[in-house]
Formats: structure tokens, C-alpha cells, sequence
């Protein structure tokens, strides 16, 4: 078991705000956080692109762009000696994908991780979707991370959870679903034992939050207007319950559902129908994509 201090950031959304002057809130956030004494910051999805979403298409400056912002936020990470997890497009093989990297305490790249569920304007733009859930071993723990409509699949969380995860990162832009997202948010937590924090640009759609969901669903942090804050969490600890009904004896959650779990029996997860098209998918009509 671990207690770790996790930095949370709630950005605002304001048009005005370009390229340069959303990666400077970002990094100011981050820092307030590390001097606050955060052990990992982490940082919502699409914020500093919004304003030009046709960065995409555009791969040498993409690949500068992002290149610049990466030792920026290394250099953040070195200085504090802690983990800094930032957004971005990546370009790679000639692919663009939504992924989040984490940076060492040391300001080094050890893992990334690239959105698998792509939404149907991502798709539309070209993005390239990931294609595994991997999970990274921190010395506050094994942490995972999954991207805003991956929230949406159950899938998700249970592949992180079957690799280890005890914490997932989920950046996200935000969503207008009300209360869909917090119900699936704690579900995802309680079904995998284990805690989710959660950052977005901000709260127009009323639909989302940025804070933390404890194992046992519990919401332990949560806010919509653009701040920061520092939140401790057990990483690890055993969430103790008595499924019985006889408080008299009690177990170890996760390790209950894993011993009982039986996965020979769960083949239709993958028998999937056939893949509708959009016309079929959406009423009316199809939205255009927006750049």
C-alpha cells in the first residue's frame, strides 16, 4: 500500500485563448500542484488544440509542436522530481493518435498510452486508434489511463484492471451525458476495485467533473470550476467487504471477484453484431466534422 498525492487541474474553456496561452495554464497548474507537493499531475484531454483542430493534418508542425511542449514538461518534471502525465496528439509512422505520456520523476518518458475508442469525429479527422491497455509500475503504485470516450466501454477498465491497474488517469474533454457519466464513472471504479481520477477542460455540459472515484465508488474529490487541487489516496489498499451477509466474515473484494471470476464463460463479449453505418447510426442527419 502506498498513499500518494495526485494533482488534479480544471481548465477553462475560453475561445480566446490560443495554442500558447493554454500550454502556459496547463504548466502553470502542474507547477502549483508539484509546490503544493503532488507526487503526479496529469492533464486533460484536447485542451491546448481545440483552438486549431486542423493540427492533425498539419504533421511537421505537429511534430514540432508537440516535440517543444514535451521537453517543456520534462523539464517541469525534473525539476520537482515527480510525475507529470501530458495530452497530445502523437504522430508516429505517419499516424496521428490521442495519447497521454507519463515523465518520470526524472523527466523521462517511460510509458504512453493511445486512445483505442475513437469517437465519430475523431475517425472523421483521421486519427489513428491504440490498440492495448498498458499499465505502469510507479513507485505509488501501478497506474493505467484510459481517454474520455473510453469510458463509454467497459472494456476499458477491466482491461486495465486485469493488467494490474490500482489507479487510472482519465483525461477527457468532458460530456453532456447527465448523470450517465458519474453512474458509469463509479461503476467502472466499484466492478475493478480500484480509484479513477478524472481531468476535463471544464463544465459547460453540467455532464462531468474533474476529481477522484474511491474503489468502493465513493466520490472523494470533485469540482467543475477552473482551479487545482491536491488530493491524497491509498493506492493499493484492500478494500475489505462481507459478501456473505454475515458480518462475521469479511474478505479482500478484489481478490474475491478475481477467484471467482470465470472468463471461459465470456465469449460473447467478442461476438460483436456487424458494424452499422453512420446513416443507420444517427437520427436525421450526419454531423459535419468540425475543425
Amino acid at each position: 500500500m502506498a498513499k500518494a498525492k495526485i494533482g488534479l487541474i480544471q481548465v477553462d474553456q475560453r475561445a480566446e485563448d490560443g495554442y500558447k496561452r493554454r500550454t502556459d495554464i496547463l504548466y502553470d497548474y502542474a507547477e502549483k500542484c508539484f509546490k503544493s507537493g503532488a507526487d503526479l499531475v496529469f492533464f486533460p484531454e484536447a485542451y491546448q488544440h481545440v483552438p486549431d483542430r486542423r493540427i492533425v493534418k498539419d504533421h511537421p508542425r505537429l511534430e514540432r509542436i508537440s516535440s517543444e511542449w514535451k521537453t517543456r514538461c520534462s523539464e517541469l518534471a525534473r525539476r520537482y522530481h515527480a510525475y507529470l502525465v501530458p495530452w497530445d496528439y502523437e504522430l508516429k509512422d505517419g499516424k496521428v493518435y490521442n495519447s497521454s505520456y507519463i515523465l518520470d520523476r526524472d523527466g523521462v518518458e517511460i510509458g504512453r498510452y493511445r486512445k483505442v475508442h475513437l469517437t465519430y469525429g475523431e475517425q472523421m479527422r483521421g486519427l489513428s486508434g491504440g490498440d492495448d491497455f498498458p499499465v505502469f509500475d510507479l513507485d505509488i503504485g501501478k497506474v493505467g489511463i484510459m481517454i474520455c470516450w473510453d469510458n463509454y466501454f467497459p472494456e476499458s477498465a477491466r482491461c486495465l484492471g486485469n493488467n494490474g491497474a490500482e489507479l487510472v488517469l482519465y483525461p477527457l474533454y468532458g460530456d453532456t451525458l447527465v448523470p450517465q457519466w458519474e453512474l458509469k464513472l463509479r461503476a467502472r471504479a466499484i466492478d475493478n476495485v480500484m480509484h479513477i481520477a478524472c481531468t476535463q477542460i471544464d463544465g459547460y455540459c453540467d455532464g462531468a467533473f474533474t476529481g477522484i472515484v474511491a474503489p468502493d465508488g465513493e466520490i472523494i474529490e470533485r469540482f467543475r470550476e477552473p482551479s487545482y487541487k491536491v488530493v491524497e489516496i491509498d493506492i493499493g489498499k484492500p478494500w475489505i467487504t462481507h459478501t456473505t451477509g454475515n458480518p462475521a466474515y469479511f474478505e479482500n473484494i478484489k481478490l474475491m471477484t478475481e477467484r471467482c471470476r470465470r472468463p471461459e464463460a465470456y465469449g460473447a463479449i467478442n461476438n460483436l453484431p456487424k458494424t452499422e453505418s453512420w446513416e443507420n447510426i444517427f437520427y436525421g442527419k450526419v454531423p459535419p466534422v468540425k475543425w
